[in-house]
């Protein structure tokens, strides 16, 4: 809706009585729409974007009955999108992390996985493997945001204002990387090993780099030094789904809280045991979020001369959902854990007094351990990691070759770089389609030809895309691959080990959808069923503050349940 000024309508009347009264039914009508309208929107100076590791909307609903703390706040008193989609095809924390504050899918942000076979590089490629900078005590690990082909909300606040502070911080590494762009203020992800680390660019002080986050880290050690956290069980009815469950090989007692056995007990803090059990735990996201209150804190976050960002990632529910499964009693605590940590944070922001908003959603979802599933009325099968090797030899054989013609993994075969006759490429990408298309075990494969083909209607709905849209909404021409495969829904591959019975990647939907919710002070919250997309974040964020967005795959969401609108600032 357009407000007009005031005197527009009403210093046309002609009487001075019709005047009167004209001009005072003027001031009331345009004041009651100024109260329902765009001027009653957020004017937040501090946005906090909050991404929940594989929390897919399966358990949102799930669970969202049970929650007291931050995520009921925001469902009873936000905009709730429970059917929100990470629209495209390749579901892992990289590639997701990527569209939720640039507006883009991965086919534009260039993270089209995790990792990836680098064909000029000739090995796989980290997605914030980044050269040009270091990270502190790990030479061998360079980490950045050099793959990141666009910008992020954080850079368009800063272009529109200088001033404007962009900080984030993650329990990994390539969320906060992909959250906070390039040029943030600061960036910090947990590092077992010397607590949270960050990345040094070139001409940078180390030191002053982690100078943010120093006292933190030292106050830590010293706590663990004396003594390690634990698991303390929140929500008694999770006992309820403790059992023992097998998973191939591997059996699991399921129960709140999980044990771990010390492996090398004089190595404390630094033992594999602990760690792996560390982070698949709540302690990992209370540990992110304390840090992220000190972080606003000491910034001074949403008391500038504009806006601020502060991205914030959970990685523990993705820890638990791969180590558990998102059926287990552990998951079951883990979400009254997080919804009690956001709680807690939540009420942080409140007593400062700043004018707040959230916005939370997930990088991704997931699905149960095959084994799980079927006993719940789903076929599923774990299947094993040989159909790499096996399209490799098979292959190979067919068209008598001299070496193995594909690099790549499972779900994307990339023809070798060594092999640079045209026709013979093809041959290979035609064989190898041919067999993978025999195969049970395979839903669909899609040659790179295709998918480069292909063109997404602009603002088709997510839940309708068709799978090769999926995959080309993933899809990088210079990145990824020359075969792409679908495996068949809700298969779990890979042998289970202690870290890893259950996974997500897959394009189905369990993998793709994930709840967006955005809050703030005196919200007039809606809840809107109908597919949105992750995507659609920044463009709604922007919007609010009045920042100017490039060219972005997503729209604006109006969060404005009246008829008034949030996307016209």
């Amino acid at each position: 809706m357009t407000h007009r000024p005031l005197e527009e309508p009403c210093l046309e009347l002609t009487t001075s009585f019709v005047r009167y009264l004209g001009v005072s039914l003027c001031l009331l009508a345009c004041a009651a729409n100024a109260g329902s309208g765009s001027d009653a929107s957020p004017k937040p100076s501090l946005i906090v974007a909050v991404s929940v590791d594989q929390f897919s909307a399966g358990l949102f609903d799930q669970y969202r009955a049970r929650f007291t703390g931050g995520l009921k706040r925001m469902q009873d008193q936000g905009v709730i999108f429970p059917n929100g989609y990470q629209s495209h095809a390749a579901t892992e924390t990289c590639p997701g992390h990527s569209t939720l504050l640039t507006g883009r899918h991965p086919s534009a942000t260039g993270v089209i996985s995790n990792n990836w076979y680098d064909t000029r590089a000739g090995r796989n490629v980290y997605c914030v493997e980044d050269p040009t900078m270091t990270v502190p005590h790990r030479p061998k690990d360079p980490r950045g945001p050099g793959y990141l082909k666009v910008s992020t909300l954080g850079e368009w606040m800063k272009q529109a204002n200088p001033a404007s502070r962009n900080i984030a911080v993650s329990g990994k590494d390539r969320a906060a990387i992909m959250m906070s762009g390039h040029n943030p203020d600061a960036v910090f992800w947990w590092d077992a090993e010397t607590g949270f680390n960050t990345y040094v660019p070139p001409g940078a002080n180390e030191t002053e780099r982690l100078a943010p986050v120093a006292d933190f880290n030292a106050a830590l050690a010293k706590r663990w030094a004396k003594a390690l956290p634990v698991w303390k069980p929140l929500d008694g009815r999770c006992a309820s789904l403790a059992g023992t469950q097998s998973y191939g090989d591997l059996t699991v007692h399921h129960q709140v809280p999980p044990p771990w056995k010390a492996t090398d007990p004089a190595k404390g803090r630094n033992d594999p045991a602990f760690t792996s059990w560390f982070r698949a735990s709540p302690e990992l996201d209370r540990l992110t979020l304390s840090l992220a209150g000190e972080l606003f804190e000491r910034y001074q976050l949403g008391k500038g001369p504009a806006p601020d960002l502060l991205s914030i990632s959970l990685s523990a529910t993705d820890y638990v959902g791969h180590r558990y499964g998102n059926q287990s009693a552990e998951m079951c605590d883990q979400l009254a854990h997080l919804d009690h940590e956001l709680g807690l944070f939540f009420q942080k922001l409140d007593a400062s007094k700043v004018p707040y908003l959230v916005v939370l959603s997930a990088d991704h979802g997931a699905v149960d351990a095959a084994e799980v599933v079927a006993q719940r009325a789903f076929a599923a099968q774990r299947l094993t990691d040989t159909l790499f090797p096996e399209i490799n030899h098979q292959v190979r054989d067919a068209l008598q070759l001299e070496l193995d013609p594909f690099k790549g993994g499972i779900t994307e075969l990339y023809v070798s770089p060594e092999i640079t006759a045209a026709a013979l490429r093809d041959r290979i990408v035609a064989t190898a389609l041919s067999l993978l298309q025999q195969r049970p075990d395979v839903a669909a494969v899609f040659t790179k030809r295709e998918i480069l083909a292909v063109t997404v209607p602009k603002n088709k709905p997510a839940d309708e895309l068709t799978l090769l849209e999926r995959f080309a909404e993933s899809f990088d021409a210079e990145r990824n691959g020359d075969l792409l495969i679908a495996l068949q829904p809700y298969a779990t591959w890979g042998k289970a080990s202690a870290d890893y019975i259950a996974g997500h990647g897959s394009p189905w939907n369990y993998d793709r959808r994930v709840p967006i919710l955005f809050w703030w002070p005196g919200a007039q919250g809606y809840e809107q069923y109908l597919p949105v997309e992750t995507v659609d974040i920044a463009p709604t964020l922007a919007a609010l503050i009045g920042v100017a967005t490039p060219t972005v795959d997503g729209r604006c969401l109006d969060l404005d349940r009246g008829e008034g609108t949030t996307c016209l600032h």
